[in-house]
């Protein structure tokens, strides 16, 4: 038995309450070595970046566009103490766009839930004729 393991006894022998690990359940897609989910949605021209930002509030979070190198990034920031625990609760993340394809101009985000949500719809592109001709004198 490992000095560990003993403690975890010792805590459930003398603490008034217990985790129950065996029971505990908790489904989320955005886990915290992948926080994000991006979803296509083709049939209304728009991709969805649904991110976890699990402890922050629309408040602390800031999202901003910049380009490094020629690239053109969405970066997540913020940062936010908890009132009943003191620890701090912090999101740096970026995704890289490109904005050749992306609008970013009209990106929309909402929080809810400690997900943030960030809208981005596709450029529209005008469609060329295929085949056209040329007049001859």
């Amino acid at each position: 038995m490992s000095f560990k393991t003993y403690d975890f006894l010792f805590d459930d022998l003398f603490n008034p309450f217990s985790f129950d690990k065996s029971f505990y359940k908790f489904n989320r897609d955005e886990k915290d070595m992948y926080p994000y989910t991006i979803q296509d949605d083709k049939k209304n021209n728009i991709i969805t970046i649904t991110h976890n930002v699990l402890g922050l509030n629309k408040e602390d979070i800031k999202l901003s566009r910049k380009v490094e190198k020629g690239v053109s990034y969405i970066v997540i920031s913020g940062s936010t103490v908890d009132d009943v625990t003191g620890k701090t609760y912090t999101i740096n993340s970026r995704f890289n766009v490109d904005e050749d394809v992306l609008d970013l101009s009209k990106a929309t985000s909402t929080a809810k839930n400690g997900l943030l949500y960030i809208k981005i719809p596709y450029k529209k592109v005008e469609k060329k004729e295929e085949q056209s001709f040329i007049k001859i004198d």
